[in-house]
């Protein structure tokens, strides 16, 4: 029999999913309308592969990889293979879930669901740490006065999307996690049988 538990989690992973796989994909980790020097109507962002600018009249976003000298550095590697890592583990955490629930069957293997469950809340707690480190370098940039107004950037959408998705990630995964203590107990309805009534 499926738990309510199992539900939530089975129906909410995905959606922190999608949310991390978009903010993977999405060069919008940082963002700045309106630079210093350009046209106002130019709008900078980038990500972890591309940076991009966008004529905000136009809606015609120009887009490259990023420079080979960032795209080289061992925070940007560190940050994209955490990524993806992340996603992927999800991705498969969430499958070990269902597998775990065995549809097909009436008896869940509640073990397998709750591990897939602390995998899903460790992958998600992961992106947050990612998205936060980020935020954290993007912030400073802003604060640190040496550095030049051009590149005074600001947290983009995609890590809002980061943090909601990971957010939820763990929150289902938790929920998942429940199942470790209904092994066994969940299912089963202690009948007294028959008594003596005293009247």
């Amino acid at each position: 029999m499926v738990t309510c538990s199992m539900i939530i989690g089975l129906i909410f992973t995905p959606v922190g999913w999608v949310l991390l796989l978009a903010a993977t994909v999405t060069p919008q980790w940082r963002e700045f309308p309106q630079r210093p020097g350009y046209s106002l109507d130019l709008f900078f962002y980038d990500g972890l592969w591309e940076t991009c600018r966008e004529v905000t009249t136009l809606n015609t976003p120009e887009c490259k990889p990023l420079p080979e000298e960032i795209a080289v550095s061992w925070w940007i590697q560190l940050q994209r293979a955490t990524a993806i890592i992340s996603v992927v583990m999800g991705a498969l955490s969430y499958l070990a879930a269902h597998l775990g629930v065995r549809w097909w069957g009436d008896a869940p293997n509640h073990n397998l669901i709750g591990t897939a469950g602390v995998f899903i809340s460790f992958w998600g707690v992961i992106y947050v740490c990612i998205v936060s480190c980020r935020a954290y370098q993007i912030l400073a940039a802003v604060r640190d006065s040496s550095v030049d107004v051009q590149d005074k950037f600001r947290v983009g959408t995609c890590l809002y999307l980061g943090w909601l998705g990971g957010s939820i990630q763990v929150a289902s995964g938790v929920v998942l996690m429940c199942n470790f203590s209904c092994q066994g107990k969940c299912f089963i309805r202690q009948d007294t049988g028959p008594y003596e009534a005293d009247y």
